[in-house]
């Protein structure tokens, strides 16, 4: 795993807590909201945060479940278009980079800029591939193309143990596939991959 700490780290480059400190957080906390837009940028270190917005209902709408290694938060490049929550889906510990910083690093360093542009194409190819699922898929093979995404196994920021796929809702594979919770709910109770039990502990 390689990003801006590390390089700091390797070239021996100190900043103060104003430019890079590191939180933790309880589960369930939000680290921004609609319609804050300005945000700094985060780094997971142990943890699990989701990403997402509000339907008009006031519903969250998941974008996205991000592990250890992800970064996120608003580079405001594009003109105030920014309108999603964060929430830590476990005790989370995180970087916390000062936007203009973090954009300084990754574009004046050559080593941070191709590894920030790698890590821009992967979270580009993923939603694209999602898309297409939506798209072209059936609900079993929307469902089976999605889960996947979560079979990592993470650490907390106590140093517990977590299953990722256990972090996720019915709702949010709805949400990431374009189907209804109740249709997600019928193909994992049909898919023989799944058992009851693992279904019960998984999915709530």
């Amino acid at each position: 795993m390689y990003g801006p700490f590390e390089y700091l780290v390797e070239e021996r480059i100190a900043v103060s807590e104003r430019l890079l400190e590191m939180i933790t957080l309880e589960k369930g906390h939000f680290l921004y909201q609609p319609p804050q837009r300005i945000t700094p940028m985060y780094e997971i270190v142990s943890g699990a945060v989701k990403i997402g917005a509000y339907s008009p209902e006031g519903e969250e709408v998941c974008y996205d479940i991000l592990k250890p290694g992800d970064f996120f938060g608003n580079l405001d490049l594009l003109n105030g278009q920014f309108c999603e929550f964060s929430k830590t889906l476990t005790p989370t510990k995180l970087r916390v980079y000062e936007v203009d910083f973090f954009k300084q690093l990754v574009t004046s360093q050559p080593k941070l800029a191709e590894w920030f542009i790698k890590e821009l194409v992967i979270r580009w190819c993923r939603a694209e591939d999602r898309l297409f699922a939506i798209r072209s898929l059936d609900p079993e093979e929307k469902v089976k193309r999605i889960l996947p995404h979560f079979q990592d196994q993470i650490i907390d920021a106590f140093g517990n143990s977590v299953i990722l796929r256990k972090l996720v809702t019915l709702q949010d594979i709805a949400d990431l596939t374009g189907l209804t919770r109740q249709t997600v709910s019928k193909v994992l109770q049909e898919d023989s991959l799944f058992t009851p039990k693992i279904r019960k502990r998984v999915l709530r």
